[in-house]
């Protein structure tokens, strides 16, 4: 079968446009979010906060995100998904208005918690959106949807590296990060109105909703907890994403204070590595089709781990972006398989409660990764918080090994 007659399975029809437009949504979300990471040291002056502050602020962030998962997947279940997916978009781009304009420090938690739950409004029914859609090839799928947040990285790590060597005066007097924080949440509301304009799907409040969450939430409850094997799988995921948010929220900051690295640097590394990303997901998801996802999560778990040791002892730039180039590909691998693993074992009644409830207890303990690298970082080493974060995508590995044995 030719490649393209493959990409127009994924692509064509309503369904390849309605993909397209959420993950575009996604990656415009992501370039926003991800812009935090390398504009931290600025933030940290403007605003007069401390490193430790810095990742405590970051974790709110990741927790809200992580909390409203649930209640936005179970939402979508029964209102439909763009009843949530629009507010979702709406508060995303109110958020990178406000971070614009910070210049305090409550400023910058108020904009961060509404950033983190508009994230959760619109992630989880795209995803379950997605899964609607493509009930065959939605290993691909979800690799092009997540693939949307590398292109978000991709953006931001260029826009890094402009804020750092041009003063953009779009503005007399406002500093040129404001301004491009200012453009995402334009490019937020435009969106919104792309979204609308070509979904067919429904808009369908249920005014029983009240008396479904309370009569199955249990039920959500119990898909979670209710055998070791799935327990001991969201623990292992909930490890991963405790390395992703510490990767992600302070990799720049690492190679410009632990590497000495300057910031163009820094941002051009960190745009590499979602460049990565974005290749190696769409890619993993369809292998995940045809392999036992178990398999391949767990290779790229070993492999990430290898990244991250060779991160540790090496000084130069070209050994720096060999070690994000081997993390990135077990990395960013991880994210479509997950997602797979839980769409699967989800039943199609309640996919977005299920979903929802899933990446809601595993992003709200693995939120606090921000919060140790910060503590990592000021109260002992960046050497110390990386060793960290390699013994738990080890651990996280050594528990799907545990797991696929016994299935």
């Amino acid at each position: 079968m030719g490649i393209y007659t493959k990409m127009g399975r994924v692509f064509g029809g309503y369904r390849g446009k309605m993909l397209v437009i959420v993950a575009m949504g996604w990656a415009i979300t992501q370039t926003g979010r991800f812009l935090l990471p390398p504009l931290l040291p600025i933030i940290m002056e403007e605003v007069g906060i401390s490193v430790l502050i810095a990742g405590v602020v970051l974790t709110i962030m990741q927790v809200v995100y992580a909390v409203a998962q649930y209640p936005s997947g179970k939402l979508s279940d029964w209102s439909g998904r763009p009843i949530i997916i629009i507010p979702g978009m709406i508060l995303i781009g109110l958020s990178f208005f406000i971070i614009a304009g910070i210049t305090t420090t409550f400023m910058l938690v108020f904009a961060v918690v509404l950033l983190g739950l508009g994230r959760a409004m619109y992630n989880v029914p795209s995803r379950a959106l997605i899964s609607d859609l493509y009930t065959e090839r939605r290993g691909r799928a979800m690799g092009i949807f997540t693939a949307g947040s590398d292109l978000g990285g991709i953006f931001a790590g260029i826009l890094s590296i402009i804020l750092a060597m041009v003063y953009l005066v779009l503005v007399e007097g406002i500093p040129n990060w404001r301004i491009v924080m200012g453009i995402c949440g334009i490019a937020s509301f435009v969106l919104v109105g792309t979204f609308v304009g070509i979904n067919r799907e429904k808009y369908k409040w249920d005014w029983g909703i009240a008396k479904k969450v309370k009569s199955s939430v249990k039920d959500d409850v119990m898909y979670i907890v209710g055998e070791r094997d799935q327990r001991e799988t969201i623990l292992a995921f909930a490890l991963f994403i405790f390395v992703a948010t510490a990767m992600v929220n302070f990799l720049p900051l690492y190679l410009i204070e632990g590497k000495d690295f300057e910031i163009e640097i820094a941002g051009s590394i960190f745009g590499w590595f979602f460049l990565l990303g974005m290749v190696v997901k769409p890619i993993i998801g369809g292998l995940s089709d045809r392999a036992p996802r178990y398999l391949i999560s767990i290779g790229g778990l070993f492999v990430s781990a290898g990244g991250v040791g060779l991160l540790i002892i090496v000084d130069s730039v070209v050994g720096v972006m060999i070690a994000i180039a081997i993390f990135a590909i077990g990395y960013k691998g991880q994210f479509p398989v997950i997602d797979a693993i839980l769409m699967d074992s989800a039943p199609e009644s309640s996919t977005g409660s299920h979903i929802g409830a899933a990446r809601s207890i595993f992003f709200t303990l693995g939120g606090l990764g921000a919060a140790y690298m910060g503590f990592a970082i000021q109260n002992y080493s960046y050497t110390v918080g990386m060793v960290g974060l390699g013994v738990a995508l080890l651990l996280a590995a050594l528990l799907l090994i545990r797991n696929y044995q016994n299935s």
